[in-house]
C-alpha cells in the first residue's frame, strides 16, 4: 500500500523558480506492462482498476468538502485527480496500476458492443475509450521516456503528445494549487477522523470481499484522507466496502462517505479475465 508524502506530492506540480536549474528528471525505462497489455496480470488489473475507481471517488470526494472549483465536467476532473496520484514518482509509484485501469476501460467499451447511436454522448461521463487514451496521454506527458511504447501501441501521433505533456503538466499544477491550502499540520492534530468498514458479504461476492480486504483498498484511502485536514462542518471521512445489489462506486455528499461496491470488484475481476489476464 501507497504512503504518500502529500507536501512533497502536491509540490510536484507547484515548483519554485530559483536561479539554480534543477537537474533533469532521471530517465524511467518502460515497464513490461507499457510494452503489452498482456503483460499486465489478473491480479494487477483488478488492483489498478479498483485504485482508479477509488481514487476518483475520492477526487468527487475533495470537490464537495472543500467546495472546490471544477472548470468542465467534474467526472472528468475525477479522472485526472486519480491518474495525478497514480502516476510515476520517487516513492514507489511507476504509473503501471493506470496503465492497468485504461486497459479496463479498453476492455469496457469493447464488452459493450454499443453502436455509435446506442452510445450515451447526453452522460456526465466520457465514453469509455475517451476515458482509456486520458489515462495514456497525461502517463505519457507525465513521463515520456517510460510511456513512449504505450503512446505507440495506442496509436496516439507525435503532435497530441506534445499536448499531453503540456496537458499533465497543467493537471498536476491544477490538483495542487487546489489542494495545497488543505493539507493537514501533523502538530495541529487537524486531519480527518475516519470510519473504515468492510461490511459482511453475500455468497455471490465473498471472493470480493476477500479481494478487498488483501489489497486494503480503504486503508490506501483513510491514509490520504487524513493527510488532509477537516473542515468547520466536516471532521470525519466514512469509507465502506459491501454489497450494494449493483456493480459501483461513489461518494456520498450528505454522509460524507465513500462506498465501495463488492458487486464492483466481482465486474473488474470478471473483465480483465475475458480479456486474457491471468
Amino acid at each position: 500500500m501507497k504512503r504518500m508524502l502529500l507536501a512533497a506530492t502536491l509540490s510536484l506540480g507547484l515548483v519554485a523558480p530559483s536561479a539554480a536549474q534543477p537537474p533533469p528528471p532521471p530517465v524511467r525505462l518502460a515497464p513490461p506492462q507499457v510494452i503489452s497489455s498482456q503483460a499486465i496480470s489478473l491480479d494487477q488489473f483488478t488492483r489498478g482498476t479498483l485504485r482508479f475507481v477509488i481514487l476518483h471517488e475520492l477526487g468527487h470526494g475533495l470537490v464537495d468538502l472543500y467546495d472546490l472549483p471544477v472548470l468542465g465536467r467534474e467526472e472528468d476532473a475525477a479522472d485526472r485527480f486519480a491518474t495525478f496520484w497514480m502516476s510515476p514518482d520517487d516513492q514507489g509509484e511507476d504509473g503501471t496500476d493506470a496503465v492497468a485501469a485504461m486497459e479496463w476501460w479498453m476492455a469496457s467499451a469493447k464488452q459493450s458492443g454499443a453502436s455509435r447511436e446506442q452510445l450515451p454522448w447526453w452522460d456526465e461521463h466520457g465514453m469509455d475509450e475517451q476515458r482509456a487514451y486520458q489515462i495514456a496521454c497525461l502517463l505519457y506527458g507525465r513521463s515520456p521516456d517510460a510511456f513512449g511504447p504505450l503512446a505507440g501501441r495506442l496509436g496516439i501521433p507525435e503532435r497530441r503528445r506534445m499536448g499531453c505533456q503540456l496537458e499533465a503538466a497543467q493537471n498536476s499544477a491544477s490538483w495542487s494549487h487546489l489542494l495545497k491550502g488543505q493539507v493537514s499540520q501533523l502538530h495541529n492534530l487537524d486531519g480527518f477522523f475516519t470510519n473504515l468498514t468492510y461490511e459482511p458479504a453475500g455468497p455471490a461476492t465473498q471472493d470480493a470481499a476477500a479481494i478487498a480486504r488483501r489489497y486494503k483498498i480503504l486503508e490506501e484511502i483513510r491514509e490520504i484522507v487524513r493527510q488532509f485536514r477537516y473542515t468547520d462542518v466536516n471532521t470525519t471521512v466514512k469509507l465502506v466496502a459491501r454489497d450494494c445489489g449493483e456493480s459501483n462506486a461513489f461518494w456520498n455528499t450528505k454522509a460524507d462517505q465513500l462506498t465501495v461496491c463488492y458487486e464492483l470488484i466481482n465486474d473488474i475481476a470478471s473483465a480483465g479475465y475475458a480479456t486474457g489476464h491471468r
